[in-house]
């Protein structure tokens, strides 16, 4: 595994380290990490990795989803086994297209104290791997232009990396840089000299012209290139010199066709001579030369494997690297060829690895490859359910990962190799629970928290946390109520089917929840799952056929902001037909779908009144709701300081003053904009909340600067 240091023998955990928050609550410059501090430092400690480290990065183009790997190396220092609430180790992301790194989020992993151990084959358990992931939208282009940015992971325990600082030295964490590759978008019109002059140009309008334009081209995918087509390609330079891909390299899969065929054929043999011989190549040569080659790793290396354990859906991740820029049969507009990547796992500590599946990642010939090559990740969601165990009985698995290029890995044997390629194995933690019994219909996660996290009266538990990415649900810890989409989640039952229905706590008749779902398979492809039209019960599903656990989207809007209670019951058939002593699970969750209320006016002269640049104006302005989050003030188009500027507090329905000093800003027409939201999670989202927005002409007003004296 690169870039990976084995966990040293037990250390005392540091009172640095144990008093962290204590010590930066003291002084934010503690550790001498704060640059925007006076304080003197006490101790400087930056970029500690004696108890976290991230050491790989990789990217799936086919998602957009930039991964990481963070590896757990010490038993303590983590406040606190799997029966507490541990600690959070914090990853952010950037990405930088060659004019600056852009902040592209951030997402957390829980972790804790973990005793060290050796496995069944007497190799220590210790570093643990974890992965951690964002999804982004990047900037693209077509596949004549490949788009190679860099991306950059900062972790940090216990401390958010802060917002647009690329920069920023973690006390304990560490930065990694890498260079990923964006997936092309499709080829463009105007990319290809579409031109619309004369006459037609006339009959329409210029914005039809730019939109005609930019229509993709509808071209077929491209096949992948025949032997004859990949020898021309790799034919060796003028002067005789070296060719720029050996032939039993790019050859490899027609071989291993030959070599790995069930029945020994001699006319399979003879057609493939055949072939290579048309190609200008030596059969005998190719296939000597192939037999010389043993897990290769001058092109591709598998580097890290890991963990993301979210509980809605946990998957394995394994990261690789493309060394060459030439060497994967065809460029980014052609098929190029596959990484494929072969899954095991030991979940027991039984010294026997069970295959899992295989996952394929296209790779493409990039003569632009920066020198440290370009990460990809792989990835395959898993069920954990069954391999649960109690809190205070920390389960560690065994997980493996082979790799090899042009043709799958075995599928009986986890330590085959093929040609090119590489194995890699390590040690991962489950995260608590207990196995689920089909007669308890489960509700593990309601509007992205889970349900443990969710009081009795239907609001989020004090510093609550999203369940896909470990992020508060609010940053200051206060309690949320819901919203919009209620996404319900639970362990599958194959063979059951179940029902979901709302009401108010207060009583009434329960509502069914038949809001058709699209579901998603292991292999990223979605499809449609409806309700029984008669019973209004759901089929479960395979975990490989739901990797998200969902159960439900309860549409909420429209309902009143009250308690609701969100029940799931479980049938042995479509009709409804209750099982034996199965109970029903009931949670109560608080509705929220009213928008805050916010209100802004200028006293100094008016609303929408003129000001000589350097005027000091001042104003009232209201920000009110039963669940307030936040307000901001703000000017535009260009920004100015305003008092305040935020705050996390509601004001008086009377409303609270704010002043502006306009010194320094330029003679313009401005807008004083004023943003309010609650705490409601919406649509089950991280981040998203409702927010004021009628009357807007309540939200903003106008005003104009002129020079002084005009």
């Amino acid at each position: 595994m690169a870039d990976v240091t084995k966990a040293a023998s037990q250390l005392p955990v540091s009172l640095e380290r144990s008093s962290y928050s204590k010590l930066i609550a003291s002084n934010p410059n503690y550790f001498g990490n704060f640059g925007a501090s006076q304080l003197q430092p006490v101790k400087v400690i930056q970029n500690d990795t004696t108890y976290e480290q991230v050491t790989c990065l990789g990217y799936i183009p086919s998602t957009n989803v930039l991964e990481a790997v963070i590896q757990i190396k010490q038993p303590s220092g983590y406040d606190g086994d799997s029966c507490t609430g541990g600690t959070y180790e914090y990853l952010r992301f950037y990405v930088d297209y060659g004019s600056g790194f852009e902040d592209i989020g951030y997402t957390a992993v829980n972790v804790h104290d973990v005793p060290n151990a050796s496995d069944c084959a007497k190799a220590a358990e210790k570093p643990l791997s974890f992965a951690a992931s964002v999804t982004f939208q990047p900037k693209t282009n077509w596949c004549g232009v490949p788009v190679l940015p860099k991306v950059r992971a900062i972790l940090s325990w216990q401390t958010v990396p802060p917002a647009n600082t690329p920069n920023y030295n973690p006390v304990w964490g560490n930065h990694l840089d890498a260079h990923i590759q964006i997936r092309p978008r499709p080829l463009i019109y105007k990319e290809i000299g579409l031109e619309i002059a004369g006459e037609a140009a006339k009959l329409i309008a210029p914005q039809e012209i730019a939109a005609l334009e930019n229509q993709p081209v509808p071209l077929p995918d491209p096949g992948p290139l025949d032997l004859a087509q990949l020898a021309k390609l790799y034919a060796a330079p003028a002067k005789g010199g070296k060719a720029a891909v050996p032939a039993h390299r790019f050859g490899a899969a027609a071989v291993q066709k030959v070599l790995a065929a069930p029945v020994v054929d001699s006319q399979q043999v003879a057609s493939a001579i055949d072939q290579f011989a048309a190609a200008g190549l030596d059969w005998a040569t190719t296939v000597a030369a192939l037999g010389n080659e043993n897990a290769n790793v001058s092109y591709e290396q598998l580097e890290c494997l890991g963990l993301e354990g979210d509980p809605s859906a946990p998957r394995l991740v394994a990261t690789l690297r493309i060394k060459q820029p030439v060497g994967y049969n065809g460029g980014l507009c052609t098929a190029g060829s596959n990484e494929y990547v072969a899954f095991w796992a030991d979940w027991d500590d039984t010294c026997k690895f069970t295959y899992l599946n295989t996952v394929a990642i296209p790779v493409h010939d990039i003569s632009s490859i920066p020198p440290d090559g370009l990460v990809y990740s792989v990835v395959l969601p898993v069920n954990l359910d069954p391999y649960r165990a109690p809190c205070d009985k920390p389960k560690i698995a065994r997980i493996h990962a082979v790799l090899s290029w042009a043709t799958p890995p075995s599928t009986t044997n986890p330590n085959a190799l093929n040609y090119w390629g590489n194995f890699i194995t390590t040690h991962v933690q489950i995260q608590p629970g207990t196995v689920p019994n089909p007669l308890y219909p489960t509700i593990s996660i309601l509007g992205g928290i889970p349900t443990g996290s969710i009081g009795s009266d239907g609001y989020t538990l004090a510093n609550a946390r999203f369940a896909g990415n470990n992020l508060l649900a609010d940053s200051l810890g206060r309690r949320c109520p819901f919203g919009g989409v209620v996404e319900v989640q639970g362990p599958e039952f194959p063979g059951y089917w179940y029902k979901i229905q709302v009401r108010p706590q207060s009583g009434g008749a329960w509502q069914d929840v038949i809001t058709p779902l699209l579901l998603t398979r292991w292999d990223g492809t979605t499809y449609p799952s409806s309700p029984d039209p008669t019973s209004h019960f759901f089929p479960y599903q395979q975990y490989a056929n739901n990797i998200e656990n969902l159960l439900g989207n309860w549409q909420s809007v429209g309902s009143p902001d009250v308690v609701f209670e969100v029940k799931l019951q479980i049938a042995s058939d479509h009709t409804g037909t209750p099982v034996s002593g199965s109970v029903p699970d009931i949670h109560n969750l608080q509705l929220d779908n009213t928008a805050p209320y916010g209100n802004i006016q200028i006293s100094s002269g008016g609303d929408c009144g003129q000001f000589d640049v350097g005027a000091v104006l001042n104003g009232t302005f209201v920000a009110t709701d039963a669940n307030f989050g936040s307000f901001s003030l703000y000017t535009l188009p260009y920004p100015s300081a305003i008092t305040p500027s935020g705050g996390y507090s509601p004001t008086p329905a009377s409303g609270s003053p704010w002043t502006l000093n306009t010194a320094g800003l330029v003679p313009c027409g401005y807008v004083i904009q004023l943003e309010v939201a609650d705490l409601s999670i919406v649509n089950s989202v991280w981040g998203s909340h409702n927010w004021a927005v009628s009357p807007p002409s309540t939200l903003s007003q106008g005003f104009c600067l002129l020079e002084p004296g005009s």
